[in-house]
């Protein structure tokens, strides 16, 4: 791998898409707020897929947007096996979220700024750097624009590329740019699972009747008991109780109350005790309580691994080396996933830069070192999809 990687960055036309992304650092980060500053929450990504097929376009390439949404464009052709690079367009933050910039420092203030702004932008400019330094690959290279990595989304988007591909066969590489960073290369794959609850009673007057099930108290119960267990406190689980409502008034017993929760796992064991321990709470709550009860999956996301032997993990990790960054090899939850599952070599990783809040109005995104992150992408993609010395 190493006499591969030292002959990608001896080649002349890559030093010089490595200088053409450091010169145009002031575009790039327009490029990122600029299309940061379109709305995409899940299902509402149709702006913000119009804006990055226009960007592809531009660069010569022939974009086609498929029927749940998600945009791809061949490098040079599609063929067998290709280097697949996508980054999601959607973020987690609803349309009526307002999107106005702020600067501390170098730093920007924007939600969604970092995930998935800063993905798209690093994509599109390795892409960029490719052409304009005239590389030529001997495996296909193909860039997507995907939808539904968020939340509700439950990786659709991903799902139904894979389902359906557009190249020929499942076979190929798959980079998911996300976010911000350098030093991770994400090829193991968090396993999560997503559940609505929602508990109903007949709902009344808070004094005149007092004591009938209340599903707000239900709802807390259910909390508080998978909270006592500990489960979620094992190493590799989470849990996070994202949202919960209900109720009409303070002074009304509500007729109903939702709350959504999202566990996770690095192993399949441990997410399925983490399920029972749920299902098992919010049933004692329901008995306890009086109430009426249906729980409902919203999503789930398959885990896996990706071999840390593979070409696609080794390629990514020495090619950090090369900028002065010692990778770490990292677990989380990303479009990833979805191949990492299959079987197919597939990573995510950072487009340079750092940032922090993410999934919080007050994301940010510092873009020091950013133009490394864009460098690591093209050295990458040079390397997986073979350099065609000419």
């Amino acid at each position: 791998m190493r006499e591969l990687v030292d002959s990608v960055f001896a080649d002349s036309r890559v030093r010089r898409g490595l200088q053409f992304i450091s010169d145009h650092e002031a575009e790039i980060e327009a490029d990122q707020i600029r299309l940061t500053r379109i709305p995409a929450p899940p299902f509402g990504e149709t702006a913000r897929a119009a804006a990055f097929t226009e960007e592809l376009i531009k660069l010569g390439l022939r974009p086609v947007t498929d029927s749940i949404g998600n945009v791809f464009a061949a490098f040079d052709g599609m063929g067998r096996n290709p280097v697949v690079v996508g980054a999601h367009l959607d973020t987690v933050f609803p349309a009526s979220t307002p999107l106005d910039l702020r600067r501390k420092g170098r730093a920007l203030l924007l939600p969604g700024i970092s995930d998935n702004g800063c993905g798209i932008v690093a994509l599109l400019w390795a892409f960029r750097a490719a052409k304009d330094s005239r590389l030529e690959f001997r495996r296909p290279l193909i860039a997507v624009g995907n939808v539904g990595e968020e939340g509700e989304g439950n990786l659709r988007g991903i799902r139904h590329l894979f389902n359906a591909p557009p190249w020929e066969s499942r076979d190929c590489d798959f980079i998911a740019v996300d976010g911000g960073g350098l030093q991770r290369i994400t090829h193991r794959a968090l396993g999560s699972r997503r559940f609505r609850v929602q508990m109903n009673g007949p709902g009344g007057h808070s004094w005149a009747d007092f004591g009938r099930p209340n599903p707000v108290q239900g709802i807390a119960t259910a909390i508080h008991l998978f909270c006592s267990t500990g489960n979620g406190r094992r190493f590799g689980t989470s849990f996070n109780f994202g949202m919960v409502r209900g109720g009409i008034s303070v002074n009304a017993i509500p007729r109903d109350a939702v709350m959504e929760v999202d566990l996770r796992s690095i192993a399949a064991g441990p997410l399925d005790d983490l399920d029972q321990e749920l299902r098992r709470a919010v049933s004692e709550a329901t008995r306890a309580s009086g109430v009426e009860c249906r729980i409902e999956m919203m999503g789930e996301r398959p885990l896996g691994t990706t071999a840390e032997a593979k070409p696609i993990v080794q390629a990514a990790m020495e090619v950090t080396r090369r900028f002065g960054v010692q990778p770490q090899p990292d677990v989380g939850s990303t479009d990833a996933n979805l191949p990492i599952s299959m079987g197919i070599p597939a990573i995510a990783i950072g487009g340079g830069g750092s940032a922090g809040n993410v999934h919080t109005p007050e994301e940010w995104f510092d873009p020091t070192r950013r133009d490394l992150g864009i460098q690591r992408l093209l050295a990458l993609i040079a390397v997986l999809a073979d350099l065609d010395k000419v």
